[in-house]
């Protein structure tokens, strides 16, 4: 019945609400992000004249190009990456996979938005699109000044060419359209603040993943958390109605003061599920545990800006004041 409940509420929205205080007016530092759709010029191009035409192109793909139609071995292999099957076949399908960035570029413009308001000093990043091959390791890539997407990424759980692959099912859920943007911004905070996030024990690592997971939430404050976790209906219902449970379950095995990651991983990597849990718990719960308890830090301290929140490695401390007793 519980569950029931639960499920009712998040389905009308209410377990999907942000704190007020992630409720921002952004009037002020509305933008519009600098986007360079690399696989659609590339993909066009005259074959004919390869080299000719990345001289054309080298100007605004910089990131990619680079002198590449320069270099023999490297206009080969650019040759062989334009003629390669797979490849084509992605870039083919972008018009009935994704079909328009006009979403993705709304949507990233609201977040970064938010993030210049908060950060109003930093330079932001030039984001370009490409055909990674589907590299579903790395579908995203923050280099100092820029965001590379692996727009192939994204084309769906379902896309025949991730089970052609082999993919496993609890990679490829997170390989829907809906999903791009939460996982650029989390992406985006984790180059950023990568020297803040890391602890030793399970309890530091979940409480600095959970500081990234709080930080897409105020990047996208009205976003859905099932959708900002990437984590299907029913494991967010899980997340919320076992939190107590989950909690009891790490403080009496001992894991939260676990030093030994090869015990504690599973609790916060990919997975189909959490071993030791229920099958309907998700692979990484223990970041939601870190969020939650990020969450009760700052509505207990709310002087405390983002910006210091984000730099904060004092994990004892946060998890002492956010006085975390689900």
């Amino acid at each position: 019945m519980k569950n029931v409940v639960i499920l009712f509420l998040f389905t009308i929205g209410l377990i999907s609400c942000s704190e007020p205080s992630l409720i921002i007016d952004i009037s002020n530092s509305k933008l519009s992000l600098d986007y360079r759709h690399y696989e659609q010029d590339l993909f066009t191009l005259n074959a004919e004249n390869l080299s000719g035409s990345l001289d054309e192109l080298a100007p605004k793909y910089p990131v990619f190009i680079n002198g590449m139609y320069k270099d023999p071995t490297k206009l080969i292999q650019l040759e062989n990456y334009l003629r390669n099957e797979l490849n084509i076949k992605l870039f083919n399908d972008w018009d009935s996979k994704i079909g328009s960035y006009d979403k993705m570029e709304e949507d990233l413009n609201l977040a970064f938005s938010h993030y210049k308001y908060y950060f109003p000093e930093d330079t932001l990043p030039t984001v370009y699109t490409y055909i990674s091959g589907i590299n579903y390791e790395e579908p995203i890539i923050v280099q100092d000044k820029e965001i590379l997407i692996g727009i192939d990424l994204f084309y769906g759980e379902d896309y025949e060419a991730y089970n052609q692959l082999q993919i496993p099912k609890y990679i490829s859920k997170n390989n829907n359209p809906e999903y791009i943007t939460p996982v650029v911004v989390r992406a985006f905070a984790q180059k950023k603040f990568e020297n803040y996030i890391h602890g030793e024990t399970l309890l530091d690592n979940m409480i600095g993943l959970g500081k990234l997971e709080y930080f897409v939430e105020a990047m996208m404050p009205k976003l859905m958390d099932s959708i900002r976790f990437q984590f299907t209906t029913n494991q967010m219902v899980w997340c919320y109605s076992h939190e107590k449970s989950f909690w009891k379950h790490l403080a009496m095995k001992k894991h939260l003061f676990s030093k030994d990651y090869r015990n504690y991983k599973k609790f916060i990597q990919h997975g189909p599920f959490v071993s030791s849990l229920e099958r309907d718990s998700p692979g990484r719960a223990g970041l939601f545990i870190g969020y939650r308890i990020i969450k009760d830090y700052m509505e207990k301290n709310p002087d405390v800006t983002l910006s210091a929140l984000m730099v904060n490695t004092d994990f004892t401390t946060i998890f002492r004041d956010s006085k975390y007793n689900p």
